[in-house]
C-alpha cells in the first residue's frame, strides 16, 4: 500500500469522527481508488457513504471490496460492514447472509450474532433476536 493511500485514509478518518462527512468521503475515496485492497480503508469508506445516507453505493463499495481482501479477517470485516450498511438500508435478508458469512470467520461470532439480532428484531422475530443477544453477550464474555 502506498504512503499516498495511508495519509488519505488518515485524513478520512479524521474527518469522520469529527463529522465531517463529505471529506471523509472524499479523502477515504482517494484511499480506495489508490490502493483498492487495501480493506480498512474500503470499510472506513464505506461507513462515510452510509453516515452520508448513500447505503446502495456504500454496499456496492463493500461488495467489490470482497474480491480483493487481503485475508480472511479482511474479508469478514467488510461482510460484517456490509451487514450494518444493509441493515441501515432496510434490506434485512441481505444483512442475514452478510452476518453469517462474517460470523463464520474466528473473531467475528459476537460482532456477528448482534448484528444478527438487529436483524431478527427488525423483522419481528423476537425469539431469534433474543437469542442471538444471548449468543453475542455469551462470546463477548469469552
Amino acid at each position: 500500500m502506498s504512503q499516498v493511500a495511508r495519509r488519505y485514509y488518515d485524513r478520512g478518518l479524521t474527518a469522520l469522527t469529527s463529522g465531517d462527512v463529505q471529506v471523509a468521503v472524499e479523502q477515504l475515496q482517494a484511499a480506495v481508488d489508490l490502493a483498492p485492497a487495501f480493506g480498512n480503508a474500503r470499510v472506513a469508506f464505506a461507513v462515510a457513504l452510509a453516515r452520508f445516507g448513500d447505503c446502495p453505493r456504500a454496499a456496492s463499495v463493500l461488495r467489490a471490496g470482497l474480491g480483493r481482501a487481503s485475508s480472511p479477517v479482511s474479508a469478514a470485516a467488510m461482510q460484517a460492514t456490509l451487514g450494518d450498511v444493509l441493515t441501515l438500508g432496510g434490506d434485512f435478508f441481505g444483512a442475514e447472509e452478510a452476518f453469517r458469512q462474517a460470523g463464520a470467520q474466528p473473531g467475528f461470532e459476537a460482532r456477528a450474532a448482534s448484528g444478527l439480532a438487529r436483524v431478527y428484531a427488525r423483522l419481528g422475530r423476537h425469539a431469534d433476536a433474543v437469542a442471538s443477544l444471548r449468543r453475542a453477550a455469551s462470546l463477548a464474555r469469552a
